[in-house]
């Protein structure tokens, strides 16, 4: 858990890249958004212009805070906290992942986001 700091939250976020076919995939269970790309670099680059594309928007259409809510988040103007990892591992789609004989590579990154108002 991050609190927040001179007007961002900042915390780590989670998200998996394995391969699919001829892509790399990047997977983030927490947002439930994916990417893909045509090397690690490429799924990476994506995945983070996924990731804004998504807070800008959500922040556009005020929406941003039910749905990390939605997601299982805590959101409080004090902190930002994704949902647990056992909170996540019960999603069909990860537990698939993990539990299945796909070669995964699990990236912890820090993120920022604006405070809410």
């Amino acid at each position: 858990m991050e609190k927040s700091v001179k007007g961002e939250y900042r915390f780590v976020i989670e998200y998996y890249i394995f391969r699919e076919e001829d892509h790399l995939i990047a997977y983030c269970p927490s947002l439930d958004i994916s990417t893909s790309g045509k090397d690690y670099v490429d799924a990476v680059k994506n995945f983070y212009e996924r990731f804004q594309i998504y807070v800008d928007t959500s922040l556009e259409m005020g929406t941003l805070w039910d749905d990390l809510k939605d997601h299982g988040w805590e959101v409080t103007k004090e902190k930002l906290m994704p949902p647990s990892f056992m909170n996540l591992v019960r999603k069909p789609e990860v537990a698939h992942l993990l539990g299945g004989h796909i070669n995964y590579e699990k990236v912890s990154t820090p993120m920022r986001i604006a405070t809410m108002s």
